[in-house]
Parts: C-alpha cells; sequence; structure tokens
C-alpha cells in the first residue's frame, strides 16, 4: 500500500525510518543472553500512515504487556523504502522477524519463490485465519505458488489485518461554489465535473507524479473505469492473453495524457509527493483527488473535513462499486526470522477481533467488520471522508468487484509505470511509446513464467 503523512508526526516518523535502516542488519535475537527476554524486530512500511501507526503503537503495547519478557522493536520504512530493500533483507542473514511484504509477483512471489518466506500453512490452521477473511481477500494478499507462478493459488505466506482501497475525493463546499450537487455517478459526469472546475479557476484535481505511486493509483483505476474488473485481472493474473497494448490501456493512457493536457491536474504536479497533494486537499485547493483508506483521516480538524466524502471513482458504464481494493500489505514471517512462532502469534494478535476494534478507531478498514459497524464509527467519532473510507470501501468488497494493483503483475512493472509517467504526461514520450515502455516491462516477465 502506499502512504504519507502530516505535521509533527513526520519528525517521528522520519527518526523511524532512519532506526529502520539501522537496524535492518542488526541482530533480532535474544537480548542480554537471557531466553526468556526476546526483542522481536517487526518491519512497516506505512511510513506516511499516521493513524494507523497509533493503532499499531497501542496494539504493541497489548502484546508486550500479554508476553512479558517480550518487546517490540516496531521499525518504521516509507512503502518505497520498504519495497527497494525487501530483497536484500531478506537475502541477509538477519532479516526482520516480522516484515510486511508487498502483494504480487514483484515481491511475495518473488520471494516465495526464492525461499525467503515461510509458509504459513501450519499457522493458518492452527489460529483459524480463513474463518477471519474472506477466502477471496487471502487468496489476492497472501497465497502464491511456491514456484512463483500462480498468484491466489497454492501455500499461504502472509496475510493483511487492514484493507484498503483508493477512492475518489471530493470537496463537497467546493462542489456546491461550482454549482455540483452530487459526486459523479458516471466517467462522463467525472469529466465535466472536471472541465467545470478548470473554466471557474479551481484546480480540478489534486495530483503528485514525484514518487510514483499516484501515477499507478490512476492508472489502474482508468483501466477499471474502461474495462471493467476483468480488464485489471486479466493483466494482474496473466489469463486471456494480457498485454499493456490493448485498446483498453491506450484509453487509459490517453486520459491520463488528456488530463495533464487541459490543466486538470495540480499545477507542477511532477514536484508534489503523495502527502503534500493530500494536504494540498485537506486545505481546500481542488474539487477532487485520489487517497488510499489507511491515509485517513485527512489532515485537519473533522470539522474542516466533514464535507469531504471519499466515493467510487465512477465507470465509463455506471456499474460498480469497482475500486481498486484489497488488504494492506500483507505480514509475513522472513525464512531467517529466529523466533518464527513467536513471529505467528503476533501476527495472530493483528489479525484478531479486538486488534480490528483498534484499527477501526482510528479511522483504518480492518480485514472484517463488525456487526455493530455503524456504533463503531460513531463511536470512534468518525465522520466525513474517514467514515466513507471503511464504509465504502467495505461496500466495494462485499457488493463490489474488488481488484488489485496493476503493478503486482510484473517485478519491474512498478518502476515503468513511474519511471515513464512524466514524459508520457508532458507529450515528449507518446502513449503508444508509454504502452510499449510498460509491455517491456511485462510481456517478457509473464511469457517466462510458461
Amino acid at each position: 500500500m502506499r502512504n504519507r503523512t502530516y505535521g509533527a508526526t513526520r519528525t517521528l516518523l522520519a527518526a523511524g525510518a532512519a532506526v529502520g535502516l539501522l537496524v535492518s542488519g542488526c541482530s533480532s535475537g535474544d537480548s542480554g543472553g537471557d531466553s526468556s527476554k526476546v526483542t522481536l524486530v517487526v518491519q512497516n512500511g506505512i511510513g506516511e500512515g499516521a493513524a494507523l501507526l497509533n493503532a499499531y503503537a497501542d496494539l504493541n503495547k497489548q502484546f508486550e504487556a500479554a508476553h512479558p519478557g517480550v518487546t517490540i522493536k516496531f521499525v518504521t520504512k516509507s512503502f518505497d523504502d520498504q519495497v527497494s530493500t525487501a530483497k536484500l533483507q531478506l537475502s541477509g542473514p538477519n532479516p526482520p522477524d516480522v516484515t510486511q511484504t508487498n502483494q504480487g509477483y514483484q515481491a511475495l512471489g518473488t520471494f516465495a519463490k526464492a525461499g525467503l518466506l515461510t509458509n504459513l500453512d501450519s499457522y493458518a490452521q492452527k489460529y483459524g485465519w480463513s474463518s477471519r477473511q474472506s477466502s477471496k481477500l487471502l487468496e489476492l494478499n497472501g497465497h502464491f505458488s511456491a514456484d512463483g507462478v500462480q498468484m491466489g493459488q497454492g501455500p499461504l505466506w502472509g496475510i493483511s489485518v487492514t484493507n484498503a482501497w483508493i477512492g475518489l475525493l471530493m470537496n463537497m463546499d467546493i462542489a456546491g461554489r461550482l454549482g455540483i450537487s452530487a459526486p459523479p455517478k458516471t466517467f462522463a459526469e467525472l469529466e465535466q465535473d472536471l472541465a467545470t472546475a478548470k473554466q471557474k479557476g479551481t484546480v480540478p484535481f489534486q495530483f503528485g507524479s514525484a514518487n510514483g505511486e499516484m501515477a499507478a493509483w490512476l492508472l489502474t483505476e482508468l483501466i477499471l473505469a474502461k474495462g471493467g474488473p476483468d480488464a485489471v485481472n486479466d493483466l494482474v493474473l496473466h489469463r486471456n492473453n494480457p498485454t499493456f497494448k490493448s485498446p483498453t490501456v491506450t484509453w487509459a493512457v490517453q486520459t491520463m495524457r488528456t488530463w495533464a493536457a487541459n490543466g486538470y491536474f495540480t499545477p507542477d504536479y511532477t514536484a508534489y509527493k503523495t502527502d503534500e497533494v493530500l494536504g494540498n486537499f485537506a486545505a481546500g485547493k481542488g474539487l477532487f483527488g485520489l487517497g488510499g483508506s489507511w491515509l485517513m483521516p485527512l489532515p485537519g480538524s473533522p470539522d474542516q473535513t466533514k464535507n469531504m466524502k471519499m466515493v467510487v471513482l465512477p465507470s465509463v458504464s455506471g456499474d460498480g462499486p469497482n475500486a481498486v481494493a484489497a488488504g494492506d500489505m500483507p505480514w509475513t514471517i522472513p525464512a531467517h526470522s529466529k523466533h518464527h512462532d513467536l513471529a505467528a502469534e503476533y501476527i495472530d494478535f493483528l489479525a484478531s477481533e479486538k486488534a480490528a476494534d483498534a484499527f477501526l478507531a482510528t479511522g483504518n478498514m480492518p480485514s472484517f467488520a463488525p456487526a455493530d459497524l455503524d456504533a463503531q464509527l460513531g463511536k470512534a467519532n468518525l465522520t466525513g471522508p474517514s467514515a466513507d473510507a471503511i464504509k465504502n470501501g467495505l461496500s466495494v468488497i462485499n457488493e463490489g468487484s474488488p481488484v488489485p494493483y496493476v503493478d503486482w503483475s510484473a517485478p519491474d512493472l512498478y518502476d515503468a509505470i513511474k519511471s515513464g509517467f512524466e514524459s508520457m504526461a508532458n507529450g515528449s514520450m507518446s502513449v503508444d511509446a508509454y504502452e510499449s515502455h510498460l509491455e517491456d516491462a511485462y510481456g517478457p516477465y509473464v511469457s517466462s513464467l510458461k
């Protein structure tokens, strides 16, 4: 999952990231030679999700209290740092005891094939994890064939404890001033609203490409909007002769190019990272934006954001609700972890109903919803986009069609999306050349699996 953070928390998280760099090469073994004292090194890649980190901080204290002698060393990295350093860490003799691993062929599949992760089937059976989450989510987030060829099948290598999805953010106060009364129900309505905002001097779509993740989000959402769930699933699951040289992908890339050319994106969007984009949106500087549910609440007070919404980005056909939606990065146990059983017990705690309540209380969507969802939302004082992030996200998962991120489909695809986006958007790279750039990162890899 991809996230950012704000304000004073940024300083603390930056320090956490620095610690992460230091401990990545350190032992997670027993401390002080006393076998009753254990330091469990747990590494996450959610360094920009302040509210979610607050929930983990509280849960870690609870786990320590229930396990005298155990200390949780919680190492925080940004998503990009976590992804870029994962292979090196997992290959070394002293990886974290528990770590988040990104889904897809480029991470989970590659590491499972290389023997760098622990098969969790026995722990899943022991703790009953399959009874807590839908088989669809477990398959999408944690199952992979041992040869790294087939996503969604084979052993369980990881389990997500929070769900995450990408939604369309909308400022209803700005919408009202523009004469727009409701969120768009079709893609044509969305583009009309973007044009209206531009004509009236409002930033239509808060966007930033400095760190690449928003480009990957938008590409996936647009492929979904045009081609429906099968268009994304076929690419990610390598079905039905998939290719990025298709009419649906052409439409998606051309749409991004057109939005950039029409001035719908934030001025100087190439300079902005995700946290800065969301800060701008929360400050009332745009009609629409893209946001991940794990990034809620938006910065600012509930009163400032109460008239903002998080809804499903509409499809061309009007069908739905469909969205990029999956678990947050699953928790895995490195093969070289020094505390496999304790690590599994920690993951089981994070996947418990008690932990789900803690995630919900901080505005995050747990892996399963409590029966009294509305009461829990009210108890947590969640309003506006924070409440939408949970209710609409669960609606996608339970009633619509959640799809994975398209960059999960090949190890080098995320970097390809990121590296070529700005040239494509400013017109120095043609739409066709950008599609070829993506296909070069995708097609040979898919062929190599056959």
